[in-house]
């Protein structure tokens, strides 16, 4: 398969819809309503909804029925990076090759249009068309992934770490787990739930995506000492200007490359269980992370 196209044709279907599901615009407060849509289609690969929709297939599902949980997922992943992106946490200007929401709109405008991610894609999530086991099992998934045991104690123990010289390689691997791995691995968890996966299948999807999460970081980690700016579209360096322990802290540039992977090779073995053809998407995926050019 040709994992160039097909990226970007699903990328141009999740595209083509993530305005549709936000809702009317209303008659005051358009500063917060256009910050929720520049932040939401600014940009972005959409690697996260795109998991989603692979997961949904490999299991034999149907990706229109993933379609409402990938947008979510879209949602969520968009508020966390509006979030992470204030000065309050990582203080960046630049996102996806654009001003971050806060630098092109305000701060306070960028928390509630975060929050207002976050909300919606609930909504979106709680009003869409699956059998209602099925809906449960995905909200459980999905909140538990963007939660106070997921993203968001990862980020709060990201920010507790930064400047600390005693970060051991255990407390790393779990805020990324977390603050990373979290979502990664409940997109294409979620996508398998809604095509009716089986429990053998569904855990490994979760076993690929944890793997897969954990290959992302460390490449992210290796952006930031070697990456090009203009390609990655957003701030390099950042890291060691604040004093982040990361991957390449333990395992040198060329190491953490090695380690990702490692990582991605474990992944791809993983999804065995699954059709040749119906898992060569996820497989090209998982390869395509460690070969985001630095």
């Amino acid at each position: 398969m040709d994992l160039k196209r097909y990226l970007k044709e699903k990328k141009v279907f999740i595209d083509k819809v993530l305005v549709d599901y936000l809702p009317e615009e209303p008659p005051f407060g358009k500063r917060l309503y256009d910050a929720v849509k520049y932040s939401l289609t600014v940009g972005g690969k959409r690697l996260r909804p795109i998991l989603c929709l692979a997961g949904c297939e490999v299991v034999g599902g149907d990706e229109k029925d993933a379609l409402p949980v990938a947008v979510a997922i879209e949602m969520i992943h968009t508020y966390s990076l509006v979030h992470d992106d204030l000065p309050a946490m990582d203080n960046d200007t630049l996102r996806r090759g654009h001003p971050t929401t806060w630098k092109k709109f305000d701060e306070a405008t960028a928390i509630l249009a975060g929050d207002a991610l976050l909300n919606r894609a609930f909504e979106v999530l709680a009003e869409c068309s699956l059998d209602s086991d099925l809906k449960v099992k995905v909200i459980s998934e999905i909140g538990r992934a963007a939660g106070m045991l997921g993203m968001v104690l990862g980020q709060q123990c990201d920010m507790e770490a930064e400047g600390r010289e005693d970060v051991s390689l255990e407390e790393l691997k779990f805020i990324h787990r977390h603050k990373t791995g979290a979502l990664i691995t409940a997109s294409v968890v979620s996508g398998g739930i809604v095509g009716g996966g089986s429990r053998e299948e569904i855990e490994a999807l979760r076993n690929y995506g944890e793997l897969i999460g954990y290959a992302f970081q460390i490449v992210d980690d290796v952006l930031d000492i070697i990456g090009d700016e203009s390609k990655i579209g957003k701030n390099v360096g950042s890291d060691i200007e604040k004093g982040k322990t990361t991957f390449v802290t333990f395992f040198g540039v060329e190491g953490a490359k090695r380690k990702a992977k490692e990582a991605v090779e474990r992944a791809i073995k993983s999804l065995e269980i699954f059709e040749e053809k119906k898992r060569e998407p996820l497989k090209r995926i998982a390869r395509f992370i460690v070969e985001r050019e630095y």
